[in-house]
């Protein structure tokens, strides 16, 4: 057995005071995720397709075959229990392969993003003490390159064709494996995933999560929002590696016995076309991604997609023209659902949302408690904005980053940095991230808020809001735009887009300039989000070097 150093763990004083509301949520002090979410399905369901990729169809009783012998196989490599193993490659079979095994030996997947380059692996790699990692072979260059600079990694799987004589063959290494692996049960607080955040600035962080924590996301929002069950067929193009993909796809088809769809690169077109060969009933995108397939015209009449029940959308604010033009053409209702890497899922729309709801976040997830408090630590009345913290079967806890779990927990609860209104019926609207309110000449103005509203533009697929540094009113409200296919920048769209924010909220909210961009040259995470925090650098720099040159003249 591997002993986890305690210091890499977070200090107990400053642990979340987790709470376990419904009756689902109390496990076994014993348990096995392999055997619970793939050997138990085997079991009952060995014949029923467990994953669709492409024209693959991969039944539960051959997914158990290939993860036991993966298992085994890591095994031969060392890997024992507490053991982390990093993986790295888009979405694919191989990926629920590896992760299963993992949890089968009781080692600790470590969920890094493909498009990671060589200086961010190779710390993920060091901060995570990785011993082995699986890769897919069209992503190893950046490996081989931090190679040199991995202290802890030992062996290197790799999926794909042509593989190095140094590294290991995943087909290869499992090929004479055995079908059968023993399992044993840990306790329900092992450590079942590690997932590195992308973060808008500096390294990512690790964040933990324990089997109860992993099982919790399925049996409370899998279970009572998305209303799952073993009929259902989940499908969408989040990245196993990102918190959304992780929950969804890694998680929830498993727990309720139902089928993963795996498309391995999204365009809207091929959207569309998997979900109608792969018959998904739940859909899960971001909102820019169910925006853009918004823009294919008669989609609705060129593929079947009479299989979708419900759709759910995460990873940012929904516009309410999305979620009412998606039920217009396409009968169904997009769920949008607001979660973490840390927390899972806490707040979520439901089906059936009340028209004058549109646009809210929605009520708390059952199983999380919920409140709104002051820089004082005060519970605001509703209708004021405040500080969102979050109780629930989870809660903050980072790996190796003291620092931040003692600013990330408060007296059991856990901190979001979210700024949120709650209205007298009890719905939540979102404001602003902390670090995305504006100051301007006195007025507090949340980025997301001037978002929202031109999110709502027929001609906006997107924007980002920052302050920008201005010498009379210390800053001003800039967006940064996005336009839909068909819609060309011009100071008449400028205009008639701060027209628009004027007229929907406060007057002096409105974005005092607008910078247009291509979506591709906008700064963003590895998981797509857009980096604020760049462009709010990128604009102090632009305007240092403005005021440089005006005392220079």
């Amino acid at each position: 057995m591997v002993d986890i150093p305690q210091e890499y763990l977070p200090p107990k004083e400053y642990m979340p005071d987790n709470f376990y509301a419904l009756p689902e949520l109390h496990y076994p002090l014993k348990l096995n995720l392999g055997k619970i979410l793939l050997d138990d399905n085997a079991e009952k369901r060995g014949d029923k397709v467990a994953i669709l990729f492409k024209d693959k169809r991969i039944t539960y009783k051959q997914l158990k075959e290939r993860v036991n012998k993966l298992a085994n196989a890591l095994k031969s490599l060392g890997v024992e229990d507490n053991d982390r193993v990093m993986i790295r490659m888009p979405n694919r079979p191989e990926w629920i392969e590896s992760n299963f095994a993992c949890w089968k030996i009781g080692a600790i997947p470590v969920l890094t993003n493909h498009l990671l380059r060589a200086e961010t692996i190779s710390y993920i790699a060091n901060d995570s003490e990785a011993k082995v990692m699986i890769v897919g072979s069209e992503w190893l260059k950046d490996v081989e390159e931090a190679k040199p600079k991995m202290n802890f990694l030992k062996e290197i799987v790799v999926v794909g064709e042509e593989v190095k004589k140094e590294y290991h063959s995943y087909e290869e290494i499992i090929k004479d494996q055995s079908t059968d692996f023993p399992t044993f049960d840990f306790s329900r607080d092992h450590f079942g995933r590690l997932i590195y955040t992308s973060g808008t600035t500096g390294l990512p962080k690790g964040v933990l999560k324990t089997y109860r924590e992993i099982l919790s996301g399925a049996d409370t929002h899998g279970r009572y929002i998305l209303e799952l069950s073993e009929k259902d067929v989940i499908g969408g193009h989040p990245y196993f590696s990102f918190a959304f993909g992780s929950v969804n796809f890694t998680q929830y088809p498993w727990r309720f016995g139902a089928s993963l769809s795996i498309i391995e690169r999204f365009t809207p077109e091929d959207m569309f076309k998997t979900i109608e060969d792969h018959k998904i009933t739940v859909l899960c995108c971001v909102p820019t991604a169910f925006r853009m397939m918004l823009t294919v015209k008669d989609a609705e009449k060129k593929y079947d997609l009479s299989s979708l029940r419900i759709c759910q959308s995460a990873g940012e604010w929904l516009p309410p023209s999305t979620i009412i033009e998606w039920k217009k053409r396409f009968g169904v209702e997009i769920i949008d659902s607001l979660g973490s890497s840390e927390l899972n899922y806490w707040i979520s729309t439901r089906k059936g949302n009340p028209e004058n709801k549109i646009g809210s976040t929605g009520l708390p997830v059952p199983g999380y408690e919920l409140k709104i408090v002051d820089e004082e630590w005060k519970e605001v009345p509703r209708g004021t904005p405040g500080y969102l913290i979050i109780r629930g079967p989870v809660g903050n806890t980072y790996w190796r980053k003291p620092e931040k779990q003692m600013k990330a927990v408060k007296d059991g609860w856990s901190l979001t940095d979210l700024m949120f209104i709650q209205d007298e019926d009890g719905y939540f609207w979102y404001q602003s991230r902390v670090d995305d309110m504006v100051v301007s000449a006195g007025h507090k103005i949340p980025g997301g808020e001037v978002e929202n509203v031109l999110n709502e533009h027929p001609a906006v697929l997107e924007s980002a809001v920052i302050a920008a540094p201005d010498p009379v009113r210390g800053n001003i409200v800039k967006a940064f735009v996005v336009l839909k296919p068909g819609y060309s920048p011009s100071e008449e769209l400028v205009k008639e887009l701060q027209n628009y924010v004027k007229e929907r909220i406060e007057p002096w909210k409105y974005p005092r300039k607008i910078e247009f961009a291509k979506a591709e040259d906008l700064p963003r995470t590895v998981t797509g989000k857009i980096q604020r925090a760049a462009l709010r650098e990128m604009e102090r720099k632009k305007y240092e070097e403005e005021m440089k040159k005006a005392g220079a003249t």
